[in-house]
């Protein structure tokens, strides 16, 4: 797409499932299928940012473009370290998480195509049924009628809904926008709820969410990387 960069930043560490960019399945790194699925909307360029040589080495034997960078505060730090390292380019800057195998290439289209201001953020969100809601590893979002965040929180939120909306985590900026949110400081709603964007909207960001049957499921766990390797071995 146009003046589209996807931007995937992957690190080793992590505490529940250590490795897991280059965790195996079916055959193919996890980062990979992250650029698999992403490489098919066609975007301007496609980068990994990474702080780990062994991560590059993966990303680039098969084709796909890598930059190392420092050490980051933050999966966003570490894309707008990336974006500045290849340049500044493309009106839209898209922060895909590197864990999110099931990206397929509408997520891109439509955070893409959405019209936001100079100093906004579009996400994604799917609706699911209030029986999910107690899951912290599924973050919720509420919305007001214009499709802007209000809140996101691990909790089940809002109370006594029959469903509810789980939030996508993948993020299109603006030029703009990147560099603002990669260096809003923490605030202390982000640090209770261990949610970034929490800090953005602290600091007046606006967050369009775009509401979707997204098939998306985050692999953060053992578990969460097993149900991806049957999903992939059966489909």
């Amino acid at each position: 797409m146009a003046g589209t960069v996807v931007i995937v930043p992957a690190r080793m560490e992590s505490t529940r499932l250590p490795g897991k960019p280059l965790a195996d399945i079916c055959g193919r790194s996890m980062i990979l299928r992250v650029l698999d699925g992403a490489s098919r909307a066609d975007p301007d360029r496609l980068v990994v940012a990474t702080d780990s040589v062994l991560i590059q080495k993966e990303v680039l034997s098969a084709g796909y473009e890598a930059v190392l960078t420092g050490p980051a505060a933050s999966g966003t730090d570490r894309v707008n370290m990336a974006w500045h390292a290849i340049g500044c380019p493309g009106d839209r800057i898209i922060n895909l998480q590197g864990d999110e195998p099931f990206v397929q290439p509408d997520w891109v289209y439509a955070l893409a195509s959405q019209e936001m201001c100079s100093n906004s953020v579009a996400t994604l969100a799917r609706e699911i049924s209030a029986d999910s809601g107690a899951d912290p590893s599924l973050v919720k979002v509420v919305m007001n009628p214009q499709r802007e965040a209000l809140y996101f929180s691990r909790r089940s939120i809002p109370w006594g809904a029959k469903s509810l909306y789980q939030h996508v985590g993948v993020y299109c900026f603006t030029p703009e926008s990147l560099p603002l949110c990669a260096d809003s400081p923490p605030g202390e709603l982000s640090a209770q709820e261990k949610l970034e964007q929490l800090g953005w909207m602290e600091n007046g960001v606006k967050i369009k969410v775009v509401v979707g049957d997204w098939n998306a499921m985050g692999v953060d766990t053992p578990d969460d990387l097993e149900e991806a390797r049957k999903w992939f071995k059966n489909y």
